[in-house]
Order: structure tokens, then sequence, then C-alpha cells
């Protein structure tokens, strides 16, 4: 099946893809390689975190294809919010369902999340795993830098990786 990047929205979430947006980031968690959860969170749990997520306007900007969320990049504190000394940064997450993968969709979730976060964070960080290279190669050529790397930090189902930490500022 040949995905047609254009028929695709990006866009901020809204409430009606909160359903949605459980079912895409549950995917994603069980492919067991890309997030730190790698099993579905509470169905209920999920749906209050992102609703809650738009309650306080936080970056979430997803990709839609037939009214379904196949993809997201979204920006959250850092750091708890007692943390006064870090709240100028944000951390960035996000995925893509694989047969959205490799279209451009991860570079146009990216730029319209760092928009987004203008005004609201001066710094974004992101952790990904040295195993994922596409979406290491990504972050370098959306202006992340390497700012440093966990060696072995993630291991999981017999594999061992690298967790590189990377940074830009908005």
């Amino acid at each position: 099946m040949t995905i047609d990047a254009q028929n695709i929205s990006i866009r901020p979430i809204a409430a009606a893809d909160i359903e949605s947006m459980v079912d895409c980031v549950n995917a994603v968690f069980l492919e067991r390689l890309y997030l730190a959860y790698v099993e579905p969170q509470e169905r209920f749990n999920s749906v209050a975190y992102f609703a809650s997520g738009i309650a306080n306007d936080y970056p979430r900007i997803v990709a839609v294809a037939d009214d379904k969320v196949v993809g997201w990049c979204d920006v959250t504190p850092a750091a708890q919010e007692r943390v006064v000394s870090q709240r100028h940064i944000g951390r960035l997450g996000m995925g893509l369902l694989p047969s959205y993968r490799g279209i451009g969709l991860g570079a146009k979730l990216i730029a319209s999340t760092l928009q987004a976060c203008r005004g609201k964070w001066e710094r974004i960080e992101l952790g990904v795993y040295s195993h994922n290279e596409r979406a290491h190669k990504l972050y370098l050529r959306c202006g992340f830098i390497e700012e440093g790397r966990r060696r072995g930090a993630w291991k999981l189902d017999g594999m061992t990786s690298d967790i590189i930490e990377m940074a830009l500022f908005v």
C-alpha cells in the first residue's frame, strides 16, 4: 500500500482525536522498540492524560489520515512544576504508525510542534535510542544536536542500545 502524504492532515490535536490518539500510541508501544513504555496503558488513564495536555495547552500535533491519528509529536514539561529552574525546558516525544514512516511526516510534525513551542519553552530536549537510526537522523536534520550518550541505558528483549540525548533552543 502506498501512502500519499498529501492526503494527511498535520494539525493540533482536538478532543475528538483522543480515542484515536490512544490507539496510535498503544500501537507504537507494542512495537517495543521506540518508546519507553512497551505495553498499552489503561485506556481511561491515557484518555485523561491527553485531555489534560489539551487543557494545559501543551503542543501536541497529530498526523491524521481518514479521521484516524497515524502519528504525533508533542512537547511536555521536562521537569515537575516545582522545579522552577527548569520551567523553560520541554521534552519532545513522537511516533508514527509503521506504514506512515519514511514519507516526510516526521519532519512536518516536528516543525509544527516546534513552532507551537515558541514562547512556551526555550529549550527542547529528547532522548533517542541508538538502534533507531532513522529517528536520530531526522532529529539531526531538524536542528537538534547531540549532548551526550547514556551507554547501554536501554535494554529489552535481549537487545541493548544507548540513549542519545539531544536538544535545541527554539
